[in-house]
């Protein structure tokens, strides 16, 4: 008698344990990409430091339009709050960087406690609900005299800094590896549950329990606070700003589809959809400079359509049909069981 042992099952790790695996290899991408300026010149670097911010962005951003559900086209005024905020502290009272990144999530941190009100709406509504905000806040800070710098005639703050290219290099690194920290122990914990529970179907989360208003307070705060430390510490990078460089709607705009690319309400798809975007850009910008932007909306429209659920689930898609095929593989018809 042919005796087959049954198949076990290993439950997928949850919470705590989930958050010390993904952590694990967060550090060990983090070390291994701390490496990289050795290896390659100036121009990459700056470059990496880019794509960083970019990446950065589009995780806060995946709290609330990938997690939570509601896709705010309003993110890119707490990255000019938080480069503000960080410019006329530097230039006008003399503080460190270290403490205008703080100020710079604490600003963008109350600020979004503004938007609070306009959670009622949904959709689409929410969607032109936040971005009028942030349209709201772009003038403001044209007319405002404190954000055009010490002298009457200027439109912006001229920023002077010490740290070099390969300091601010680790500078973003730093806060990029925060960033994906921050998200990983938040979809892990009774928050993030909370989260995907209202992404999912707010009215029945709301109506076993889930306190709706409450954690999509604390999925926006969260997602306002580090596009605010990353403005901040953008502005001496960047070295002038102004609220056309640092209020640009195109900002927002780079969170979502690099969010959408990867694939939204994943850790990797802000990841995956920064990097991959990154690098067809600088193919095209480098080989067809007068049809980069042909060549980037034509990829995007094209794995949009194709995969609605991103670069993420097309590789888990991939992977699944091998799975399969070698398990049909594997299955033997003259077996039989006596």
């Amino acid at each position: 008698m042919n005796i087959h042992r049954k198949p076990t099952f290993v439950h997928p790790r949850r919470g705590l344990g989930l958050s010390i695996r993904q952590l694990g290899w967060l550090v060990l991408g983090a070390v291994a990409i701390a490496l990289i300026p050795a290896f390659v010149g100036d121009y990459w670097v700056r470059v990496l430091i880019f794509v960083f911010i970019n990446i950065g962005l589009a995780s806060a951003w995946n709290i609330i339009g990938g997690f939570t559900g509601y896709a705010s086209f309003g993110h890119g005024v707490f990255f000019g709050i938080g480069a503000f905020v960080s410019a006329i502290g530097i230039v006008r009272y003399g503080l460190p960087l270290p403490i205008m990144m703080l100020l710079g999530g604490l600003a963008s941190a109350l600020i979004a406690l503004c938007f609070v009100p306009i959670f009622k709406q949904r959709g689409l509504y929410f969607a032109m609900s936040t971005l009028a905000v942030m349209l709201v806040f772009e003038t403001v800070f044209q007319r405002w005299t404190v954000t055009r710098g010490l002298k009457p005639h200027d439109v912006g703050w001229t920023v002077k800094s010490s740290l070099s290219l390969i300091e601010f290099y680790y500078i973003f690194l730093f806060l990029l590896a925060a960033v994906i920290g921050t998200v990983i122990l938040l979809v892990n914990s009774r928050a993030g549950y909370a989260m995907k529970a209202i992404h999912k179907d707010e009215v029945l989360a709301a109506s076993l329990g889930v306190r709706t208003n409450y954690y999509k307070a604390v999925a926006f705060v969260f997602s306002a606070v580090w596009p605010g430390v990353l403005g901040a510490a953008f502005a001496p990078f960047l070295s002038f700003v102004s609220v056309q460089s640092v209020f640009d709607l195109n900002i927002t705009l780079n969170m979502i589809l690099m969010c959408i690319f990867g694939g939204a309400g994943t850790i990797l798809g802000p990841i995956v959809g920064g990097i991959a975007l990154s690098v067809i850009d600088q193919i095209a910008w480098g080989n067809f400079l007068h049809y980069h932007r042909l060549i980037n909306g034509a990829l995007i429209v094209a794995i949009i359509t194709l995969y609605p659920a991103g670069l993420v689930a097309m590789a888990r898609g991939f992977k699944e049909r091998r799975r399969s095929r070698v398990d049909i593989s594997n299955i033997n018809p003259k077996r039989r069981v006596s």
